[in-house]
């Protein structure tokens, strides 16, 4: 009950202060904002899964930041924003071993991920699972995700400042998928 209880207010959170109404609103000539309302309530039915939907997958391939929250000791949401990358139906992130969610994943594996997208808040992906280490080179995959969200400037300002020294990879195992907005399969 608990972790569902927080895992609504994330979403709370997350969705109350984006000001945008998607993309597909549009001003009704004479009643500010009312296409905007009809557009919300239309777009509002979610689907629920144990595994990413293709429209899901793909939703997920683009460059979004996320905000991932996993489960302080005391029980309350611990929420970062973070890169991630889709792979092989499940999420993956890197981090170093010194950061509350590492010893956070390391005392209790569940978390929650949320996706928006920026230019349509009605579109959106959540994702409840399990946390565990991936073997593979951490320096290499952090660099792939840089190259991922970054590019020009930022990419080399990045690589001047990037962290590598106990750094680790995180896989998020979906045990349910929310999403909102996204085309049927």
């Amino acid at each position: 009950m608990r972790r569902q209880v927080w895992s609504a207010m994330l979403v709370a959170m997350l969705l109350a202060p984006v000001s945008s109404y998607g993309a597909e609103a549009k001003e009704a000539p004479g009643k500010k904002g009312e296409a905007m309302k009809m557009s919300a309530r239309a777009s509002r039915a979610t689907e629920t899964s144990k595994t990413f939907s293709p429209a899901a997958a793909e939703f997920l391939r683009q460059p979004f930041a996320s905000q991932l929250v996993t489960i302080n000791p005391k029980g309350g949401p611990q929420v970062t924003v973070m890169w991630f990358k889709y792979e092989d139906g499940a999420l993956l992130f890197t981090t170093t071993t010194d950061r509350i969610k590492f010893r956070n994943m390391q005392k209790d594996p569940r978390a929650t991920l949320a996706v928006v997208d920026p230019a349509n808040m009605y579109k959106w992906v959540i994702v409840d699972g399990k946390f565990s280490v991936d073997k593979r080179d951490p320096e290499a995959f952090y660099r792939g995700l840089a190259e991922h969200y970054l590019t020009g400037e930022a990419l080399e300002a990045w690589k001047k400042t990037a962290q590598m020294e106990n750094r680790t990879v995180l896989k998020l195992t979906p045990t349910q998928v929310r999403t909102m907005g996204l085309v049927k399969e």
